[in-house]
């Protein structure tokens, strides 16, 4: 009887070790989430040139697509979670927003190693086909005010065509 509870003891002793090294859980109770990084250096020191270059308007960063862009309509039916899926959980780096009237002015996204081109294409088309201008900051862009003011110069001529009819 004795060597039955010990091989019973030792089984569940096997199984909880297990089922922590799996992931099931480290030891009793929920697995909590852990805090990680918000931006990386990069984007920090490019959101500071961009709100010191362009203070007419507003920088939110680490934007859910989910946040600006909605599903298309159907035909027929309500609209199917898989239509929203294609880009809620991706992120834009900065959303330009003007200050005065709330709209999105441009898209930007600061482009590292993790960026692949055919993919970055295909999420400029589905943002395009919003509405949206996606401006890229190219790998090679350090965040430098001469080299940033240079890649995002297409804000600063929508600026200069608009700014004179603000008040």
């Amino acid at each position: 009887m004795d060597r039955n509870i010990a091989i019973l003891v030792a089984l569940l002793g096997v199984f909880m070790m297990l089922k922590a090294l799996s992931g099931g859980g480290a030891g009793f109770g929920e697995r909590r989430p852990l805090a990680k990084r918000f931006m990386t250096p990069r984007e920090l020191a490019m959101l500071d040139i961009l709100e010191r270059c362009l203070p007419e308007y507003r920088f939110h960063a680490q934007v859910a697509m989910g946040a600006v862009l909605k599903a298309p309509p159907r035909l027929i039916g309500k609209s199917h979670p898989a239509d929203r899926n294609a880009f809620s959980q991706k992120i834009i780096d900065f959303v330009a927003q003007d200050r005065v009237t709330g709209a999105i002015v441009a898209l930007i996204e600061v482009d590292d190693a993790s960026h692949n081109v055919q993919r970055d294409s295909k999420r400029d088309t589905m943002t395009g086909h919003a509405g949206y201008r996606t401006i890229r900051i190219g790998r090679g862009v350090q965040p430098r005010i001469h080299e940033v003011r240079a890649a995002i110069a297409p804000l600063f001529q929508q600026h200069e065509l608009h700014g004179s009819s603000r008040t």
